[in-house]
């Protein structure tokens, strides 16, 4: 699909008559392909997330008397990282190229507002669950009542973590407002429900292992360590991106593109070609990729893919 590349030498392409790979198959194939670029945007990552433990360790150090939960707030800040990350991820998993630290740092600054505000919200919100979660097990000696919030604040924070696998990935690619976001992001938590609980099986199996390996061994702490320092982001990243991207794509590029060319079309009874279909799409419609993000091509107002569900 050439309408979503940046670069504008084309590659080799697909054929038409290619018969379509399993994922699973694909994901192994991508992983194999980009495993040294995660390696190397794992590293690029890490440096923020370094400098970011390091303030909150001097906070930790020389403010005590401030309040627990502010010693940790700088960790916002690696939000917008986020971005980076997200992008050159989200390209991987859809097969197409990336500038490794071009892509990286143009992401960050053309998106660091929209991460930040919502580092902020989920930094809130996983305060707030705490502390919740906390006080009701609390009182779990006083009444069994409470194990009804304690389940409702289980519930909202899974639906919450479902939400995190869409967000980053809408916001570098479409030109959406934060709130229309989370609102498709929250529809995404129930309507990917099977790929959500996929995903965060693996990631459970992955710190389970690492838990497990870290009771066993006294070398597996430096080999962990080696770990988030190599690939534990860039991996995460990757593994989210390839799992939720077919959605996105299905629920909200496709339905718009395909109606888009439909409604151009002479003969709206007549099936259109593949090929046919997305030159129409990339003439006709009226959005268009723009440094890696979907714009409109003649105004600012904002898009309605959160209505295209």
């Amino acid at each position: 699909m050439a309408i979503f590349r940046r670069y504008v030498r084309p590659g080799p392409g697909v054929s038409k008559d290619a018969v379509p790979k399993r994922r699973l198959v694909l994901f192994f194939e991508i992983l194999a392909r980009r495993f040294f670029d995660l390696i190397k945007l794992n590293l690029l990552f890490v440096v923020p997330i370094i400098l970011d433990l390091i303030l909150i360790y001097v906070l930790n150090v020389y403010a005590y008397n401030i309040f627990i939960p502010l010693t940790f707030l700088p960790l916002v800040l690696i939000s917008p990282f986020v971005g980076g990350l997200t992008y050159v991820t989200r390209n991987y998993a859809r097969e197409e190229h990336a500038f490794l630290y071009g892509d990286f740092k143009d992401a960050v600054k053309n998106n660091w507002k929209q991460f930040l505000v919502h580092g902020i919200i989920t930094y809130l919100f996983v305060l707030f669950v705490y502390v919740a979660f906390t006080f009701y097990q609390s009182q779990l000696a006083v009444s069994g009542f409470f194990y009804v919030p304690m389940s409702i604040c289980f519930l909202a924070a899974l639906i919450f973590l479902f939400m995190q696998y869409y967000i980053p990935i809408m916001i570098v690619t479409f030109d959406l407002k934060l709130r229309n976001i989370y609102k498709n992001a929250l529809i995404f938590a129930f309507a990917g429900l099977f790929y959500n609980l996929l995903i965060t099986l693996v990631l459970v199996g992955f710190v389970a292992l690492a838990m497990v390996l870290l009771l066993t061994s006294g070398l597996t702490l430096i080999i962990q360590f080696i770990l988030m320092l190599l690939i534990s982001f860039s991996l995460t990243s990757f593994v989210i991106n390839f799992c939720v991207y077919p959605k996105i794509e299905k629920y909200l590029l496709k339905p718009y593109y395909e109606g888009t060319a439909r409604q151009e079309g002479e003969d709206k009874n007549k099936p259109l070609e593949q090929e046919e279909r997305a030159k129409l799409a990339v003439e006709k419609s009226e959005y268009v990729y723009e440094n890696g993000k979907l714009v409109r091509k003649h105004d600012d107002t904002e898009p309605i893919f959160e209505d295209k569900l």
